[in-house]
C-alpha cells in the first residue's frame, strides 16, 4: 500500500445556521476510487481523506499498488473515520459508505460507519433555486457554478482512473499512480472548497429532511401523523430500553429500544385557524432556547402554518429536546 500526505492552507467554512448543527464537532473529507459500481465485482483502488485544523488541513491517500492492498487501505480508513463524528462527501451516502463497508465483508471486517455523512450532493439536489441553472449535479459542475473549478490540476475523470489503475497493474509506472492519485486529491481537496455552497442552501429544511445528530441521539426522520409531531431516529451512545407515555408532566410519548438502538418519539399537537402547534415550553421547561424563536408564542411552538413547516424552530426543539432528556432517562 502506498501513502502520501499533504498539507494545504484552506480557510475553513462557517456560518451561523451550520454552527447549529454541526459546531463543535470534528470531520474528515472523504472520497474513494474503485475499479467498479458494484462492491461485490470491483474493488477500493484508493482512498483519499482530508481532515482540517482550522486554516490548515492534511490529506492522506491510501492506493493499492496491487489487489492484496485491499484490505489494508479499508482498515486504514475505517480508522480515520472513526476518529471524527462526521464526514463531508459527494454522494457518498449511496455509493463511498456503504461500498467500503461492503468490500469490507470480504475480509470479515464488519465495520459499519457511525458517525454523519453530510453529503454535499444530496443536499444539493434538495434545492430547487440551485439545481435550476445548473445543466448537471457532477462535482465538478458544481465546482464551476462555485467559482473554484480553476483550482484543479487534474484533467481525467473516474472511469479515465480505472482504465488508467488497469494499465498500472499490468505494468506498474510512478507516472500512472500519481495522474490517478492526483484525481482523487483534487476530488477531496475541491469538495472541501465547496462546503461554502452551504450557505446558499435552505440548511434547516435540508436538516429536517436529512436528519441530524441531537446529543446522543441521531434524529433520522421528522414529519407529522394528522396534527401530532412525530420524529424518528436510534441512539448513538449507549441505548436503553425506556418508555414515556403521555402525563401532565411529560405531555408526550416516547418509545427506545436498547437492542435495536430505534427511538420513536411522538409530540401531541393541536390545530387552530390552519397552523398546528404543540405546548413547548410544558416539554422543555422554562427559559428554553427555542424561547428566542419568532415561532414560538406564549409558551407553544407553532410547527406549521397553513401548510408552511417551520423547519428551524421544529429543529431546534428536537435538538434541544434530545440534548435534556439524556438527564432525565
Amino acid at each position: 500500500m502506498k501513502v502520501v500526505t499533504d498539507e494545504l492552507n484552506i480557510g475553513m467554512f462557517t456560518s451561523r445556521s451550520f454552527e447549529m448543527y454541526f459546531g463543535g464537532r470534528s470531520f474528515a473529507v472523504f472520497d474513494i476510487e474503485t475499479t467498479g459500481l458494484s462492491p461485490a465485482s470491483s474493488s477500493v483502488m484508493l482512498s483519499g481523506i482530508l481532515m482540517p485544523d482550522g486554516d490548515r488541513c492534511q490529506t492522506w491517500q491510501f492506493f493499492a499498488e496491487g489487489p492484496e492492498d485491499e484490505e489494508a487501505i479499508l482498515m486504514k480508513t475505517y480508522e480515520i473515520l472513526d476518529s471524527v463524528d462526521y464526514i463531508v462527501t459527494f454522494n457518498g451516502k449511496h455509493f463511498d459508505v456503504p461500498f467500503i463497508e461492503n468490500r469490507g465483508r470480504k475480509y470479515g471486517l464488519n465495520w459499519h460507519f457511525a458517525g454523519y455523512d453530510l453529503d454535499l450532493y444530496l443536499l444539493v439536489n434538495g434545492q430547487p433555486q440551485i439545481k435550476s441553472v445548473l445543466p448537471n449535479l457532477k462535482q465538478k459542475t458544481v465546482e464551476i457554478f462555485m467559482g473554484v473549478g480553476s483550482e484543479r490540476d487534474d484533467r481525467i475523470n473516474g472511469g479515465d482512473s480505472v482504465d488508467l489503475y488497469y494499465r498500472y497493474l499490468e505494468r506498474p509506472s510512478a507516472s500512472l499512480a500519481k495522474t490517478i492519485m492526483l484525481h482523487n486529491h483534487d476530488d477531496i481537496v475541491q469538495l472541501y472548497r465547496l462546503m461554502p455552497i452551504i450557505a446558499m442552501c435552505d440548511l434547516d429544511r435540508s436538516m429536517y429532511r436529512m436528519g441530524f445528530q441531537a446529543g446522543d441521539y441521531r434524529i433520522t426522520k421528522i414529519g407529522f401523523s394528522g396534527r401530532d409531531l412525530v420524529c424518528e431516529g436510534f441512539q448513538t451512545t449507549s441505548p436503553v430500553d425506556y418508555i414515556s407515555f403521555p402525563s401532565e408532566e411529560r405531555p408526550y410519548s416516547l418509545n427506545m429500544n436498547s437492542k435495536s438502538a430505534a427511538f420513536k418519539l411522538i409530540v401531541p399537537g393541536e390545530c387552530q385557524s390552519g397552523a398546528i402547534y404543540f405546548d413547548a415550553r410544558a416539554i422543555l421547561g422554562e427559559n428554553s432556547e427555542i424561547e428566542r424563536y419568532p415561532s414560538f408564542a406564549d409558551g407553544y411552538l407553532i410547527a406549521s402554518d397553513h401548510g408552511a413547516v417551520n423547519h428551524l424552530e421544529i429543529n431546534a426543539f428536537l435538538m434541544e429536546f434530545f440534548i435534556r432528556i439524556s438527564d432525565r432517562i
